[in-house]
């Protein structure tokens, strides 16, 4: 009588503690007492159950008195099985520390920032390829021109920053941060450039971008790049940005997601920049490019006004007469922050 009930009931005799026979022999009254202490489980549940093989046991019952329901069942079945650690793992003191570095200073504030960045932004991102074959000639053919009068080559990210600086006017709604009750639109535009350095990560910024020759810019990151580096940067150097633009390229990085600065906006991560065979009208061809990516916070701006701003940086990329236009917009009025 007692397997049989076990069978009905879907019980693993194994589970029991028998006491018929002094002891060694399980009765009637075993699987009842087992069943007794068992969650209350309903028909439904207790048929998912037995077919996906889970155990009742291990379930915490949502339903009323402690049930369990089959939404139980089915939520033990989208976490999948629990994730065991072996018990000869050591636990974090005991392992040998090599070297101990505080968590403060510059590392603290990064640490504290992007922590909190992580945990608070709705991050979306958005990746995109680019061609940018014109956009590295034009600059070799920059360079060319100017670095012996200038004093130094404009790079990359310094014909970059002045593209985004040119969208940032064009779509003002990129150009934002949030405060605790309200999103506020900037006026100024100022370009935070992530660089390493032996203290960190440091965002050095430039003020007023938007309204700066490419000459002004590169030299005036330049100045802000040496500072850093030698440790006497000024608080007007490090804070006050607007919008970021972080690079990876150099070391090989093809695209990445990067973490935004708050309280801005949004933040652009540049890829490298490398040869690629591409279709072009039905053929193959070799074309220079790189990838983008843009990490917006969604409470700020929607997807297609942010879609919107990225393609216009793609644009002027690819398109060289559109970035020798962008530039020259530096001498225009600047749109209303509500514009759209």
């Amino acid at each position: 009588r007692a397997r049989k009930l076990a069978i009905e009931k879907r019980v693993d005799l194994s589970r029991l503690t028998p006491t018929g026979g002094n002891g060694v022999r399980i009765v009637e009254r075993d699987v009842l007492a087992y069943l007794s202490q068992l969650p209350k489980v309903s028909p439904l549940a207790h048929k998912v159950a037995a077919e996906a093989q889970v155990d009742l046991e291990s379930l915490v019952g949502t339903g009323p008195g402690g049930r369990v329901m089959k939404t139980d069942v089915e939520r033990s079945l989208r976490a999948g099985p629990p994730v065991l650690i072996p018990e000869s793992l050591p636990p974090p003191g005991e392992m040998e520390v090599v070297e101990r570095i505080p968590l403060s200073g510059i590392r603290g504030i990064i640490a504290e920032r992007m922590g909190v960045s992580v945990h608070t932004t709705a991050r979306v991102t958005l990746v995109m390829e680019v061609d940018a074959t014109e956009f590295v000639n034009m600059r070799e053919r920059i360079k060319a021109r100017v670095a012996e009068e200038w004093g130094f080559a404009p790079g990359y990210n310094d014909l970059l920053a002045k593209i985004v600086a040119s969208a940032l006017r064009k779509f003002p709604y990129m150009n934002a941060r949030l405060t605790d009750d309200a999103i506020e639109y900037l006026r100024p535009i100022n370009l935070g450039m992530a660089t390493d350095t032996e203290r960190g990560l440091l965002v050095l910024v430039i003020r007023d971008a938007d309204q700066k020759s490419l000459r002004q810019f590169g030299l005036e990151f330049r100045q802000l790049v040496e500072r850093a580096r030698n440790r006497k940067s000024l608080p007007d150097d490090l804070t006050g940005g607007t919008f970021t633009i972080t690079s990876l390229g150099a070391f090989g990085v093809d695209a990445f997601t990067p973490v935004i600065n708050l309280p801005e906006a949004a933040i652009l991560g540049v890829g490298r920049i490398a040869p690629k065979v591409v279709p072009r009208e039905g053929q193959p061809v070799v074309r220079t490019m790189g990838t983008l990516s843009l990490v917006f916070d969604h409470r700020l701006v929607d997807g297609a006004p942010a879609a919107r701003f990225f393609r216009y940086i793609k644009d002027l990329i690819e398109e060289p007469y559109l970035l020798v236009s962008a530039l020259q917009e530096s001498f225009t009025s600047m749109p209303e922050p509500g514009s759209r």
